[in-house]
């Protein structure tokens, strides 16, 4: 796919294109938009029904200062939780649903209307690999991403509940990458003769990368989409260990020892990396260096449907780049759920050899994906086994868990616990 970073900010942009490309019309909407959107509404009940959505969840049955009462039986509250957010309802669908409001003119809708908010997506490749010629360009990138697809809760009451949704971005991105995947040859030959394009930008993170010393041991924990980053880690430290290959071997011994007047081709000398040996200082002290070791903790539900990156990481074991490699399934048919953290408090070498690197090799601990509670019982589970393996000889639980936390926070401090959490 080819891609672009040119900045569009500069150049005046049509109506339609500030609809269809800027503005957020799938995103649920907010109590203070439907308010807005009441006072364009010509039908009295229609405004009356919208601005009871908007209201406070304090609203009371003596009103609340905007003509509103509560309904019988549910809070405001809970009327705009199941009729808006369960459902997802955004202003699209507002305005369908109470067609009155479609008087607004178009400065009140932009007046209303949120832009839409980046998606961010960490890069799974190393810009240190992967330089081959791809459609003339001499750089790639690639991106993991989980495709958003589910249906709304089906309400007796809501003829237009249980509704399919997907992801914006993801649902996009998913239509792109759709011809590479099928057997549809035209589709594919027409992608390939026009290759779609779309816009990036670069975040850059100050904390969440690689330690510049290669001797430092890694624990990378990402379950989900959240091994992403660490594929890009992977990667770079493979690309970092295999610089010396021997072509590189070869262009060093020519550039060193040949000062003829013709070049040599590298492919034409046939020399190992042991004797391009003291043709080069920089050879020589990345030859010393000594890569730390690394572990890595993945989690997803099913093993054959989630676990797309299965061969890579064999790969960089087989390599020697990761050490050890947990998987854990929580979906697996007649087996026990298992996330990491479960791995971790559960397989008593796991554990220990965990708390080893943490405490006796200094290995800087990862974390990465989704933040409904992964983050945090990961950060519990590794707290504890702190708790039981370090500091549980010499005090009591309680002592002992308090400083495993400081040790966390310790970490933390220093940038040797970084983590990477989405909601």
């Amino acid at each position: 796919t080819t891609t672009t970073t040119t900045d569009s900010r500069s150049r005046p942009i049509t109506v339609g294109e500030a609809v269809r490309n800027k503005m957020d019309l799938c995103s649920p909407v907010k109590k203070k938009r439907l308010f807005l959107l009441s006072q364009y509404a010509t039908d009295p009940e229609e405004r009356r029904a919208l601005r009871l959505l908007s209201a406070n969840v304090n609203a009371n049955a003596n009103g609340n200062g905007s003509g509103v009462e509560e309904t019988s039986g549910r809070s405001v509250g809970d009327l705009f939780q199941t009729y808006v957010e369960e459902q997802h309802r955004s202003i699209v669908d507002i305005l369908k649903e109470f067609p009155s409001c479609q008087s607004i003119p178009l400065e009140g809708l932009f007046g209303i209307l949120p832009a839409i908010p980046p998606r961010y997506y960490s890069v799974c490749s190393s810009p240190l690999s992967g330089k081959e010629v791809i459609d003339g360009y001499s750089f790639h990138l690639k991106v993991a991403f989980s495709v958003v697809d589910y249906l709304t809760p089906s309400s007796p009451n809501d003829p237009n509940s249980h509704r399919r949704m997907g992801g914006v971005a993801t649902r996009y991105l998913e239509c792109l990458c759709s011809p590479f995947l099928c057997n549809d040859s035209a589709a594919a030959t027409t992608t390939a003769i026009i290759p779609p394009t779309i816009q990036i930008f670069p975040k850059p993170t100050h904390d969440f990368r690689l330690p510049t010393d290669l001797s430092t041991p890694l624990v990378l924990i990402g379950p989900g989409t959240g091994i992403a980053p660490f594929l890009g880690f992977l990667s770079h430290r493979r690309a970092q260990i295999s610089s010396l290959e021997s072509k590189q071997a070869a262009e060093v011994a020519s550039e060193g020892t040949w000062r003829g007047g013709y070049e040599l081709d590298p492919e034409e000398l046939n020399i190992s990396n042991s004797e391009a040996r003291g043709l080069n200082l920089a050879v020589d002290y990345m030859r010393k260096q000594r890569h730390g070791e690394i572990d890595l903790f993945f989690g997803c539900r099913y093993r054959d449907h989630d676990w797309l990156y299965e061969k890579e990481v064999e790969e960089f074991r087989t390599m020697g780049i990761v050490s050890r490699s947990y998987n854990a399934f929580s979906r697996e048919e007649g087996q026990e759920k298992m996330y990491v953290q479960t791995i971790m408090l559960k397989d008593e070498a796991c554990g220990s050899r965990l708390v080893d690197m943490i405490t006796k090799q200094m290995a800087s601990v990862y974390i990465c994906g989704d933040g409904n509670a992964m983050g945090r019982d990961v950060q519990e589970a590794i707290t504890r086994l702190l708790a039981e393996k370090k500091f549980g000889k010499q005090s009591d639980e309680r002592e002992a868990t308090e400083k495993a936390v400081e040790y966390v926070d310790q970490m933390k401090r220093s940038g040797r616990f970084v983590l990477d959490i989405w909601s």
